[in-house]
């Protein structure tokens, strides 16, 4: 064993901790390969359920944005002047989307992600498309439930409208 001994040249020494001559450090392949076999394993049992998690937080988002869309164009019914505007919320439940108008003109679109499935509205009126209207004093013209699924978990979520107040409620299955 060499021993640094003072006034003696460091080169050698030196030498000798850099080139690895006190001992070889470091892993072999095969405790490399078998870290990798247990990373592996953990990420294939975690990665699923991330994916459900992932689901459920795009599913409860959509719910929460879709109500405050419904009190938004509420409020916009509420504070026009004209009294013949009219603001509505039309679903297209095939597009997995839903569109805030003015009349005419669209103000917002909001599409639907991939892990959510807007399955029904009924607030239909006389076989035209899905749409909520709000008077001037924002009440909606019909009351009605918007039914939406997480397609992973299956659980649902129904959006209640009642008529006179206008007030929304979110129940689960």
């Amino acid at each position: 064993m060499i021993r640094w001994q003072p006034g003696q040249r460091h080169e050698r020494w030196a030498s000798k901790i850099f080139a690895g001559g006190f001992g070889e450090k470091g892993f072999s392949l095969v405790e490399v390969i078998l870290a990798l076999l247990f990373i592996s394993a953990i990420l294939a049992i975690s990665i699923p359920k991330l994916n459900n998690t992932l689901a459920h937080f795009q599913t409860v988002t959509i719910v929460r944005k879709l109500v405050s869309d419904i009190q938004f164009t509420q409020q916009l019914a509420v504070k026009s002047e004209d009294a013949y505007a009219l603001y509505e919320i039309v679903f297209k439940p095939d597009r997995e989307q839903y569109l805030i108008k003015h009349g005419p003109s669209i103000l917002r679109t909001v599409t639907f992600p991939p892990n959510v499935d807007l399955v029904a509205t009924n607030l239909s009126q006389s076989g035209m498309q899905d749409f909520l209207t709000f008077t001037i004093q924002g009440n909606p013209l019909k009351a009605g439930t918007i039914t939406i699924q997480n397609r992973k978990s299956g659980k649902g979520y129904f959006i209640h409208i009642t008529v006179l107040t206008g007030r929304v409620r979110v129940a689960t299955t």
